[in-house]
């Protein structure tokens, strides 16, 4: 596991023990530390999901901060019953990288690496908080203060400012306060905060995690407070030297309460009375990839050298991870963009001697909690996009330059969850078996989709479904599962090649043909489309042509005729 130098002022050469108490290098505090930590992210998510305005008010940084930690807990429940604390820190550190969600999980997991990075070394806890703060701030390209950067930093001040002969106990107490101070000054300290009245979400949800810690390190010492093992014991703060349960609304109370923003609050207005996105200038879409490569002195510079160029293409650019000493490295980056193409590009670039997986596009306004969503699995980067902005979660198995590692159960559970949805549809990944057991989700449905074709039919019968679930006109739950069955049930789908296209098209299309899908590989001649459309103009002049591009390599043409069958004749 690569160190993270980024520069702390806090930071001193040389480990020096901890003075005996309960700290990190204790297994049973890393445990139950991970599990109430991950309770309490989950018993607040939604809290925190509603002051979620920055960097984009896409309502799920609670929600994102609680799927991170809890991979991270789940890898440490099932580590061997030795491991030592400094094992468990490791364990918990990769498994939340490879399953970081969204802008603040990646930063929770790399101020995670950075806890393991300082045990591993002998550090005392105050080391690990300093160390664990200066990485979280190194993987972003571009810091903010008044953020979870700004709360981790003052936890690990405040911890070195407790003194070398304070044990981990009272060292992590004052940890966790300066991290609620800061919290609590959010407001000040960034505009859109302040515009908005709310306090910064990531911060809240380390606050959460710090507050967890300070009871696990509590339990151990014989402190006294709720037991470790207790869900409920997670989310408790220290106040005023005693142990009491608190939610975030009591910790909000400190300020001012802020206003909780409605469904609606991801709009504002906008010059000229139009609605824009809250934050505008923010890429429309996530991106978010794992790459591995080859260890050694070259993977100290993968980072960096992603950050830079992702920063060129978007913005929220985060990059964690590196040489976690096993003979590989492993990282995981995160850029909001609109150039979606570029951005994969630099991927591929990155990933010349190594792999990618979970390669997975979101679009930022398609976020919030809703009764349906979409997991939409495909080769083809140029429609990647479209998928998103259609209110799918894309996974992109292919097509972008690079090995991509094939989709496993996990990569589908972690998209499933992404969507925010309590009933989810599977587009594209027949040969993926994932359950509910493991998710946030009621219901997981494959739907029989063998090509990109049926994905865009799915997608685009849905239309303005997504997010879905609002009674229709007759007060009936609106069912997207048979909304894209139906749709299906008519289709029709053609492979081909450029030169034999219309051909195909004229024999496919007829009177019954409402719409027909033409899906063009990046070798396609630029004036097929025209002919298409001529095409299907003398066969079936009512149909609509809908035509995209797959930007996969080739002259392929997929073409999907969609048919409804004609009313039956009635006698006079």
């Amino acid at each position: 596991m690569t160190d993270v130098d980024s520069g702390s002022r806090t930071a001193e050469p040389g480990p020096r023990a901890d003075p005996p108490g309960a700290g990190l290098d204790d297994p049973g505090v890393v445990r139950a530390w991970a599990h109430g930590a991950t309770a309490a992210l989950r018993r607040e998510r939604e809290a925190i999901d509603r002051v979620n305005v920055f960097p984009v008010a896409d309502a799920d940084t609670g929600t994102n901060l609680y799927l991170t930690l809890r991979e991270g807990d789940r890898a440490v429940a099932a580590a061997p019953a030795d491991a030592t604390g400094p094992r468990l820190l490791a364990t918990l550190a990769r498994a939340a990288l490879l399953g970081a969600r969204g802008n603040s999980g990646v930063i929770l997991s790399e101020w995670l690496r950075g806890l393991a990075v300082a045990a591993r070394r002998g550090g005392t806890t105050a080391d690990l908080l300093t160390r664990a703060a200066a990485s979280a701030r190194s993987a972003v390209a571009v810091p903010a203060e008044g953020t979870i950067l700004s709360a981790a930093d003052a936890a690990g001040a405040a911890a070195r400012a407790a003194g070398p002969d304070a044990g981990p106990l009272p060292v992590v107490t004052a940890a966790a306060a300066a991290a609620r101070a800061s919290a609590r000054a959010s407001r000040d300290e960034l505009d859109v905060l302040r515009t908005a009245g709310v306090l910064d979400a990531g911060a809240l949800g380390l606050v959460l995690v710090l507050d967890a810690l300070v009871v696990a390190a509590a339990g151990a010492a014989g402190a006294g407070g709720p037991a470790v093992g207790d869900p409920d014991a997670g989310g408790v703060s220290v106040v005023r030297g005693s142990m009491d349960a608190v939610t975030l609304d009591q910790l909000l109370d400190a300020g001012a309460l802020p206003r909780v923003p409605g469904a609606g609050d991801a709009l504002s207005s906008a010059p000229g009375g139009e609605a824009e996105p809250h934050g505008a200038g923010s890429g429309a879409l996530e991106l978010m990839f794992v790459l591995t490569g080859p260890a050694g002195e070259q993977a100290d510079t993968v980072a960096a050298g992603l950050r830079g160029a992702l920063a060129e293409v978007g913005d929220s650019v985060v990059v964690v991870g590196g040489d976690a000493g096993t003979g590989t490295a492993v990282w995981q980056a995160h850029v909001h963009t609109d150039h979606l193409d570029r951005a994969l590009a630099i991927a591929a670039d990155a990933a010349r001697t190594g792999t990618l997986a979970q390669v997975h596009v979101r679009h930022l306004a398609a976020a919030g909690q809703h009764e349906w969503g979409v997991v939409a699995a495909t080769s083809a980067p140029g429609l990647a996009g479209e998928l998103a902005r259609a209110g799918a979660v894309v996974l992109l198995t292919g097509g972008v330059g690079a090995t991509v590692e094939d989709l496993v159960a996990d990569d589908v559970e972690r998209a499933a969850a992404s969507t925010g949805a309590r009933r989810v549809l599977l587009l594209g990944a027949p040969g993926v078996t994932a359950g509910t057991d493991a998710l946030d989700v009621d219901e997981l449905i494959t739907v029989p989709s063998a090509t990109d074709v049926h994905a865009v039919v799915a997608l685009a019968a849905l239309g303005t479904l997504l997010p879905v679930g609002l009674p229709d006109q007759a007060g009936d739950p609106v069912d997207a599962h048979a909304v894209v069955g139906e749709a299906l049930a008519g289709l029709t789908v053609h492979d081909t090649s450029a030169a034999a296209a219309v051909d195909v098209l004229e024999q496919a299309a007829g009177p019954g043909t409402i719409v027909v899908t033409a899906l063009l590989d990046a070798g396609v001649p630029g004036h097929l489309a025209d002919g298409l459309a001529a095409a299907l103009g003398g066969c079936a002049p009512d149909a609509e042509l809908v035509v995209l591009s797959t930007g996969r390599p080739g002259d392929g043409v997929h073409l999907g005729a969609e048919t409804v069958a004609p009313e039956p004749e009635v006698d006079a």
